[in-house]
């Protein structure tokens, strides 16, 4: 069975001559006119199965009785039938799997971390309250910050808050702490006052605040905790662990030179899975020490990690890269202003060439395509008062080694207030050969009133993996002179072995229903 999946991904069958990539294919087209009690009501899910389109909407939602019309299309999204249906809570449930039902308001206890003034790390309890939204067919949570608590397995330490991360449901917390000298240790020791950036431990506490386990991790000069990242559980169990793997990064504090590294391009990589096992610990010499780490990725498929982020120094302004494989490093590369110059290709037919200028860019996405190249995509912005309003968009490329290939670089075509304030959402899929990717641009036209709703749509192109060539960019969603929006919730499924892709949405008002099918290479 195949379901729509919530994210945006998309993909055109597109022909290549030279370097230029265009031919796009769309199998079929089709558009239907929902019932009022459906425009009105929610969409619950969409599927594919038995060469069929389900899409079941929720006209009717009380914590009595809930009422369904499901909409059956055949494989060319001709209209076959439509069904209606009335079912207690329960059997709601029972039948569809993504009914997700708890009660219409539920509390869970949980815990939350916090420094006060002198930086000691200091616990509280929080109660988490979920409220049902019948229009969402989701839960909305408040949360309530209650009476500080003790740990019961407090030894007397004085702890230096650095970092934690919440696992909402467990009540797990994971935090990063430096351990505070004492006046003893001082006397002993006068270096000792800087305890706290020497002497670190990577501690978690169940919902009982009490201490599972705790890793210490220890430096001979001055260092800090200068990014910290969860790696999220993506089992589909609700009551799973939300968290899979946490994290954690020091570099070396500039504190003279007594207490400095010599070596300021040191990295330590720490982490541990939710269990609180060790999985790596190493140390890193980067190639550039006035480094700013954007994000630390993190490849599902492997364990894989990467670091990512701009580096500037009297000598060098550029990106570093850095990629940890099975406990070691993999590759540490640098790119250079120059070099994303030489390399910038935009769409064959585009006029304007936006560039990366080293500054005012915000990253939307990281891609790892199957034969190990790297992608980051994000958009240059210009800074106001109202918030970063967002220009061209961009796309770094980079080899298995880490060797900037080409800097893509895309005019946007919506520039209303909307768009400029939101951003563009970017999305990369491999094709089924290995040797291409599909790039998706989701382009902010506007908002509906009515519910209200983004209008959005998507912008398509496919980069050749070993040229390193981006194609012209096409519009989806049109269909005569109709327009046409992606649904926020399920805009496309795969069917046919992952060889198709199927776009839903509606049109404005939400009335008209569309389907768009279009054929991989």
């Amino acid at each position: 069975m195949k379901k729509l999946v919530a994210v945006f991904v998309v993909v055109l069958f597109i022909t290549g001559l030279g370097n230029r990539l265009y031919g796009q294919k769309i199998e079929a087209q089709n558009t239907y006119e929902i019932s009022g009690k459906a425009k009105r009501g929610t969409l619950g899910w969409v599927e594919y199965s038995n060469n069929q389109y389900l899409l079941t909407y929720v006209t009717k939602a009380t914590e009595k009785l809930l009422k369904f019309q499901t909409y059956i299309f055949d494989n060319d999204f001709k209209y076959v039938d439509m069904k209606d249906l009335e079912l207690d809570v329960e059997q709601a449930k029972t039948k569809y799997s993504w009914f997700k039902f708890n009660g219409e308001l539920y509390s869970v206890m949980g815990n939350y971390v916090e420094p006060n003034l002198a930086g000691t790390l200091v616990l509280k309890k929080k109660k988490i309250t979920y409220k049902y939204d019948w229009l969402l067919l989701g839960y909305h949570k408040e949360i309530e910050i209650l009476e500080k608590v003790k740990p019961k397995t407090d030894d007397g330490r004085k702890l230096f808050y650095y970092s934690h991360a919440e696992d909402d449901v467990t009540g797990d917390i994971y935090v990063v702490c430096g351990l505070k000298a004492t006046s003893a240790d001082i006397k002993a020791d006068n270096t000792n006052q800087f305890m706290q950036n020497k002497n670190f431990v990577v501690m978690k506490f169940n919902k009982d605040l009490e201490l599972v386990k705790e890793i210490p991790v220890n430096f001979d000069y001055l260092y800090w905790p200068c990014i910290t990242r969860v790696i999220s559980n993506d089992a589909e169990d609700q009551n799973a662990p939300s968290i899979s793997k946490f994290a954690v990064i020091f570099r070396p504090y500039n504190a003279g030179k007594k207490y400095t590294d010599p070596n300021m391009n040191n990295l330590r990589y720490v982490c541990v899975d939710n269990k609180m096992n060790l999985i790596d610990e190493l140390t890193i010499s980067g190639k550039v020490n006035e480094w700013t780490i954007d994000e630390l990725i993190h490849d599902n498929s492997n364990g894989d990690v990467y670091l990512f982020g701009p580096a500037k120094s009297k000598e060098f302004t550029g990106v570093q890269l850095i990629k940890i494989a099975k406990n070691k490093v993999e590759y540490i590369s640098t790119t250079n202003m120059d070099d994303f110059e030489a390399k910038l290709k935009t769409p064959p037919t585009q006029k304007k060439s936006p560039a990366y200028k080293g500054k005012k860019f915000e990253i939307a996405n990281y891609y790892i395509a199957s034969n190990g190249d790297f992608f980051v995509s994000g958009q240059n912005f210009d800074p106001s008062k109202e918030g970063n309003k967002f220009k061209d968009v961009l796309a770094f490329h980079f080899d298995n080694k880490g060797v900037l290939k080409a800097q893509y670089g895309v005019d946007t075509k919506e520039s209303n207030k909307y768009a400029e304030s939101a951003g563009a959402p970017q999305n990369f899929l491999v094709s089924s050969d290995g040797k291409t990717t599909y790039w998706m641009i989701r382009e902010l036209k506007g908002i509906a009133a009515w519910n209200p709703k983004p209008l959005t749509y998507a912008r398509l192109s496919k980069i050749d993996l070993n040229n390193a060539a981006v194609g012209d960019f096409i519009d989806i969603g049109k269909v005569e002179k109709a327009d046409y929006y992606l649904d926020p919730k399920f805009p496309f499924l795969q069917t046919g072995g992952n060889n198709k892709l199927v776009f839903f949405g509606s049109d404005k008002s939400g009335k008209t229903i569309w389907f768009c099918r279009v054929a991989l290479d």
